[in-house]
């Protein structure tokens, strides 16, 4: 269950580049490719499993000067469109 203490962790399956201010992603298990926008790359860069969604919500209002609510509830819906979709897996705690 995603909450703002979860840590989101990219699935060892999915393969992701960064490129300029986007992010490729590839689930070969699926045949899919998505790419991401600058705001979602930033995220699934700094999903890497030592950082709580909080964490990286912190970042994000910073980065992309929004406010903390804003950055928090809009990194919560793009991490659960994520682990929607096997990009990312959640813990309840750093692995």
């Amino acid at each position: 269950m995603l909450t703002i203490d979860s840590y989101p962790v990219p699935r060892p399956t999915v393969q992701g580049r960064l490129l300029e201010n986007e992010a490729v992603v590839v689930l070969p298990e699926k045949g899919q490719v998505k790419v991401l926008n600058e705001v979602g790359a930033r995220i699934w860069s700094l999903a890497d499993g030592g950082r709580s969604v909080r964490d990286i919500a912190a970042i994000i209002s910073t980065e992309f000067a929004v406010t903390p609510a804003e950055a928090e509830a809009d990194t919560l819906a793009f991490i659960a469109t994520l682990a929607a979709k096997d990009i990312v897996s959640l813990s309840a705690q750093k692995p």
